[in-house]
């Protein structure tokens, strides 16, 4: 294991000419360990760690990664909190042209499991609290475990004479894998060049203050925002505990605690803040901007933040995992009276939303909806492993069809407005919950496979704080167990995507075509909810 001093990393382009390094993903975090050394850069549990700390860490476990055997183009599957042990991984991956794939610490160990097969892992690592490394580890060739002190290798079956090759701007970064509408977690590939891309203007829009707390997932790419508008400035970024974010008041406590200035998350957050801990708020006297995506952002809550913290500025985010983000929109106070739902505001500059019609052609009047695609610099380079699936939604450029560009279309619907595009809606089955995309045939599928179910539809009903997927099935024999058919489904899918409520029907409703009905099955859902 290799120890972590506090000296700045040492340079590994001296073949390059002044100035003609590529910037990597990770140096770009990494920038302000030469500019600011002593700075606090992260704050995780109850260490700060500097930025020379977080630099030196990242080629510590470089060193060990390389000495364990992995090499340029290696996918390391990554699973633990967001911690400063989770950035240090990211940018040794960076720096050694290993694929960094984030997963969840609380991700199941079937879904690991399918991850690590999907990209043939090479290397697994998880934090000092994560998941024992036994038997029943998903397969890699490199287990490690990280910790402030370096990288423990407690596994290795490769041998260093492997073949490496030097990283650059074109190599693949991360893969982030989300919900899949076949059923299998699907992942995003974004090279160096794209993230650098998305980072800069993250860090451009988002204009970090001093303390910025992340209330993200490490699987959920708005961990990587907020990676990039913290680090990316020099700022602090101070990695909120899931045991406090689960618990209004304690996160209230913690908040107010640490003098956080800024607070990035999905909007149920607040909402559940509003629901529980409403009068708390108005202690946080620190806290000046609210950066919230993943989801729409009720206008109705933007309203209620405002009352507690009249000061408070509030930016919308939108934007897909395929390029992280792509909109920043600045919430006016006070929002005007006549605003029923909060808009998405333009692209950042330097990429550019297109509007377009059924018909292929782009949409120019206002309050005119159409599909928005987006052209930028900070595309992903595809699905991994699916080609079928990328030409899907990486598509010529309706204003140049005869050129090699391609941009993204997002399936998600929007109106033109003055202040720039208002969101309306999705295409398909593809839902957020609690900011994570969910595909609600991969839902399906799986509460299919039960024990006693021989068919399911799933949909998502407002519950509480958020929204919260439910199923209804048909019992293959006897009458299916919602107890068993739930704890079926946490084998495999996270939590977030395990049905809230689980209805007995008949028959799964059809539309005339043999579809299933999805309207029909909302309105049964909200019945058996109802009573």
């Amino acid at each position: 294991m290799a120890a972590v001093e506090t000296a700045p990393a040492r340079p590994r382009d001296a073949a390059y000419p002044r100035g003609w390094a590529p910037v990597l993903a990770g140096r770009f975090l990494l920038s302000a360990a030469e500019s600011a050394p002593d700075a606090p850069a992260v704050v995780s549990g109850q260490q700060s760690f500097t930025y020379a700390h977080l630099a030196a860490a990242a080629e510590a476990y470089r060193e060990s990664l390389h000495a364990a055997g992995l090499r340029h183009g290696d996918a390391v599957v990554v699973q633990m909190e967001p911690s400063f042990e989770a950035v240090a991984t990211l940018a040794a991956c960076s720096e050694s042209g290993c694929v960094f794939v984030p997963q969840n610490a609380d991700t199941p160990a079937e879904r690991v499991a399918a991850v690590c097969r999907a990209v043939d892992a090479r290397g697994f690592v998880t934090g000092p609290a994560g998941p024992p490394l036994d038997g029943a580890a998903p397969r890699a060739d490199v287990h490690a475990v990280a910790s402030p002190r370096g990288l423990d290798v407690a596994q290795s079956s490769l041998s260093g004479g492997r073949r490496d090759r030097r990283t650059i701007e074109s190599d693949t970064a991360y893969v982030v894998f989300t919900s899949g509408s076949t059923g299998e977690p699907k992942g995003i590939v974004m090279t160096h060049r794209a993230t650098v891309a998305a980072f800069r203007a993250i860090a451009h829009c988002c204009r970090a203050h001093e303390r910025l707390a992340s209330c993200s997932p490490l699987g959920f790419d708005f961990c990587l925002l907020d990676m990039a508008a913290a680090l990316g400035t020099g700022r602090t970024i101070l990695f909120v505990p899931k045991r406090l974010a689960l618990h209004p008041r304690r996160l209230v406590e913690f908040l107010r605690d640490e003098d956080v200035q800024q607070v990035h998350g999905v909007p149920s957050i607040w909402t559940m803040l509003l629901r529980h801990a409403a009068d708390e708020l108005a202690t946080l006297r620190s806290l000046r901007r609210v950066v919230a995506a993943g989801e729409e952002f009720p206008i109705a809550t933007v309203r209620r933040l405002r009352e507690r913290l009249p000061a408070l500025e509030v930016v919308n985010c939108y934007g897909q995992s395929e390029s992280i983000c792509c909109t920043f929109y600045d919430v006016p106070n006070p929002v005007p009276d006549d605003w029923s739902a909060v808009p998405i505001g333009s692209a950042y500059p330097g990429a550019e939303l297109l509007l377009v019609g059924d018909d292929g052609e782009l949409v120019d009047d206002d309050g005119v909806p159409g599909e928005l695609y987006l052209r930028a610099a900070s595309l992903f380079s595809g699905y991994w492993r699916s080609p079928a699936e990328t030409e899907r939604v990486l598509v010529p450029d309706p204003l140049a069809p005869d050129t090699s560009a391609r941009v993204l279309r997002t399936g998600d619907i929007a109106v033109r407005g003055e202040e720039g595009f208002r969101f309306a809606g999705r295409r398909d089955l593809q839902v957020q919950i609690y900011g994570n995309r969910v595909e609600l045939e991969e839902v399906e599928r799986c509460v299919a496979r039960a024990d006693g179910v021989s068919a399911a539809a799933a949909t998502v009903l407002e519950e509480g704080d958020a929204p919260a997927v439910v199923a209804l099935v048909v019992a293959s024999a006897g009458a299916a167990d919602d107890t068993r058919i739930r704890a079926h489904c946490r084998r495999s899918l996270p939590d977030y995507m395990v049905p809230r409520r689980i209805g007995i029907v008949e028959r799964i409703p059809l539309t005339a075509s043999g579809k299933i009905d999805r309207a029909t099955v909302k309105t049964l859902a909200e019945r058996m909810a109802s009573q």
